[in-house]
């Protein structure tokens, strides 16, 4: 009895931790024949802006940290790239069922069914070489969106996934 109870506590200890866990996703590109380290300054340029000025600002400021905590400068003039942030959202429907069996062969029971929104938020940052206009670095975060306004963690974690291993190949093995 006492195996049962250590088993079934064990199996909603694991599943709370899986609902507790970010669902994410992440993905980053770019130009393999680029000599990143020749490249130490950025421009920020305005791409699709969130509704949310605070998000936007919040975006913008996050970027801007990550980039200068790797030795990247800002600057307003002459940049080796242009780092444009784009926010697009978007609602998924999700279905809920819920059901009860009757009593053995008798049938009956009754089952619910509901509809829910969620809203979900894509942020992708590209860079381009400002010289030729071309796309040289693309990454992308796309999560369910904390309506509620406490978005800054969710922006930083984005932004941290993203430029985690930014510039390529400073990654370390």
């Amino acid at each position: 009895m006492k195996r049962v109870a250590l088993v079934l506590g064990v199996v909603a200890v694991a599943g709370a931790l899986t609902l507790a866990c970010s669902t994410m996703k992440t993905d980053v590109d770019y130009d393999h024949t680029i000599n990143w380290s020749s490249m130490h300054t950025f421009q920020l340029a305005e791409g699709t802006r969130s509704p949310e000025t605070f998000t936007q600002k919040r975006i913008e400021d996050n970027i801007t940290s990550q980039l200068t905590s790797k030795g990247w400068q800002a600057v307003t003039s002459n940049p080796d790239v242009i780092v444009t942030p784009h926010v697009v959202l978007q609602a998924e429907k999700q279905w809920n069922a819920s059901g009860t069996g009757g009593f053995g062969r008798f049938g009956g029971g009754m089952a619910q069914a509901t509809q829910s929104t969620i809203p979900i938020g894509t942020l992708v940052v590209t860079m381009t070489n400002p010289k030729t206009g071309e796309l040289i670095w693309r990454g992308s975060a796309q999560d369910q969106v904390n309506t509620s306004g406490g978005d800054n963690g969710q922006i930083q974690q984005a932004i941290a996934e993203i430029l985690k291993n930014f510039p390529p190949g400073s990654a370390k093995s």
